[in-house]
């Protein structure tokens, strides 16, 4: 299992946070989410039960959560979640 990925990404004056988590070989997936205001307001779940049986797998797995957190982060940049704050 690899640790976590947390960031706070700061866009228009709103903070996100992006959360990237591995559930490990009992459950090969890879789960990103971002949260504004304390809400889930996107999710993205890979599974890599088909990378199970490679030697190198934990640093396969850090490459496809880095993969993925950036991702979701370059979502928000893109304006992909507006919501109204006020």
């Amino acid at each position: 299992m690899v640790t976590g990925i947390n960031s706070d990404i700061v866009h228009n004056g709103k903070v996100y946070h992006v959360q990237t988590e591995d559930g490990g070989v009992n459950n090969p997936i890879v789960l990103t989410r971002t949260f504004f205001g304390g809400v889930v307001i996107s999710s993205k779940k890979t599974s890599y039960v088909y990378l199970l049986e490679r030697d190198d797998l934990r640093g396969v797995v850090e490459q496809l959560m880095n993969e993925q957190h950036k991702e979701m982060i370059q979502a928000i940049y893109k304006g992909n979640f507006l919501h109204d704050t006020t």
